[in-house]
């Protein structure tokens, strides 16, 4: 997998989904947030790993991509609907949406749907685990930016947006490097 293109696309989802969640402004409910959205990513790849892992067939024959795109499209609506039922309150003041859920648990995934994965070894079942830490670090990474970019002393042109576009441009520059090097 070229690890060189993943991770800035990590960055990339988690700026979007920081900025639509921007309008929150209070920094303790956006760490809250990518928590919250990392644990659930966490969870919603663990259970489709353990769905495909109980239904693997006893020749060890790896699964289709549509087979997995299914199970991991129905993980986060599953997760997300049981969130709504039984936790709504707090998954809408975290910004636990569905459709964030889905796109970050399929795209968290991505390394886990690339061929020539070696399965039942150590490496591949921890395999979903560093990619929602990751993106969990990200968000929190987004969440406390503009606070510390309004200490800066920054013109007045590279305030606000602009400064964030800035930094996530610079965060995947250096992602892409290190995706690089990994690949």
């Amino acid at each position: 997998m070229n690890f060189g293109l993943y991770l800035p696309l990590l960055v990339g989802l988690a700026f979007c989904q920081h900025i639509s969640q921007r309008k929150a402004n209070d920094v303790d409910r956006l760490l809250l947030s990518a928590a919250a959205t990392g644990l659930a990513c966490l969870i919603s790849l663990l259970l489709g790993a353990v769905l495909l892992g109980s239904a693997a067939p006893l020749g060890g024959k790896h699964y289709a991509l549509p087979m997995l795109l299914l199970v991991h499209t129905a993980c986060p609506l599953l997760l997300s609907a049981l969130l709504h039922r039984f936790a709504a309150v707090q998954s809408r003041w975290l910004g636990l949406c569905w459709y964030w859920l889905l796109l970050d648990t399929l795209l968290l995934g991505l390394p886990l749907f690339w061929p020539g994965q070696a399965a039942g070894t150590l490496a591949a079942s921890l395999l979903p685990l560093w990619p929602a830490l990751l993106f969990s670090l990200l968000l929190a990474q987004f969440a406390t930016l503009p606070q510390r970019l309004e200490r800066c002393n920054l013109p007045a042109a590279l305030r606000g947006q602009p400064a964030l576009l800035a930094s996530a441009l610079l965060l995947a520059l250096a992602l892409h490097s290190l995706g690089a090097r990994l690949s």
